[in-house]
């Protein structure tokens, strides 16, 4: 489940950058035609079609890269609540390309180190303020919450400390 939002966010700029498909098809398909207001049956059928379609991929796009960052925060969420303690080294640090109020969602790929188990490797995605960005730097280590039985992992913030 940490990589869904990771794996949507894909699909969504996927499906965003092939909307031009349609648009190219609708130009096409109303090549020739008179000017003047159309109803929907006096539309050729491949305008028909690429309005359609083009409005599923508009749809589509927006759902994905909305429900990325709020599947995302969910999952933080629960994982904050429930989880156990433990700290983490920050292996690797990527731009998700998402920002909320200027301010970076940044993906993680972390070695937890809990003190009831051997260390694992983990990925997890938090928001940023631009003026902490260099307190997460591979090499660094931080405080952070993980469910023991799916190995997710949430960054606790900065006035908290397991």
């Amino acid at each position: 489940m940490q990589n869904l939002p990771k794996q949507l966010r894909r699909w969504g700029w996927i499906s965003f950058s092939i909307m031009w498909i349609p648009f190219a098809g609708l130009l096409v398909a109303m090549i020739g035609m008179p000017t003047g207001s159309y109803s929907w049956t006096e539309l050729p059928l491949l305008a028909r079609a690429c309005l359609v379609f083009g409005g599923f991929l508009a749809l589509a796009s927006m759902v994905l890269l909305v429900g990325a960052p709020v599947l995302s925060a969910a999952t933080n969420r629960q994982v904050l609540s429930s989880g156990l303690p433990a700290t983490a080294k920050i292996l690797a640090i990527t731009d998700t390309g998402t920002t909320i109020n200027q301010n970076p969602v940044i993906h993680f790929l972390l070695q937890v180190q809990p003190s009831d188990r051997s260390a694992f490797q983990a990925e997890t995605e938090k928001l940023v303020s631009r003026l902490q960005v260099p307190r997460f730097q591979p090499g660094s280590s931080i405080a952070v919450m993980y469910h023991p039985d799916s190995l997710a992992v949430a960054i606790l913030d900065d006035q908290a400390t397991p």
